[in-house]
Formats: C-alpha cells, structure tokens, sequence
C-alpha cells in the first residue's frame, strides 16, 4: 500500500469517525434515547479510533 492509500484510508476512517460521533451526540439528545443504539455507536466508534491509531503506528 503507498503512503497516498494509507493517507486517503486513514482520512476516509476519520470522516466515518466524525460521522459516528454527530449520529451519537444526535441520538443522545434525543427525548426517547436509545440506549442499544448509542452503545452500538459507541463502540462502532472505538473500532475506527482503533483502526485510525493501528494505520497511523504503521505509517510511521
């Protein structure tokens, strides 16, 4: 994989990263909170901060 793959893969992982957080603080503040969901979102959230930081450790 060449440093643009690792580059645009990491950034596509930091996109879907903010997304999980904005559908998380969204259901959050929902009347009805979900809690089944915000914890499926939470750890959704955690897999690509994890994955983000194993790129990351690689690149370098």
């Amino acid at each position: 994989m060449t440093y643009t793959e690792v580059e645009t893969t990491v950034e596509n992982l930091r996109l879907q990263h903010a997304r999980l957080e904005a559908a998380l603080k969204k259901e959050e503040r929902h009347i009805w909170k979900n809690m089944i969901r915000i914890e499926q979102l939470k750890k959704e959230k955690l897999r690509k901060k994890d994955e983000l930081l194993r790129r990351s450790l690689r690149s370098h």
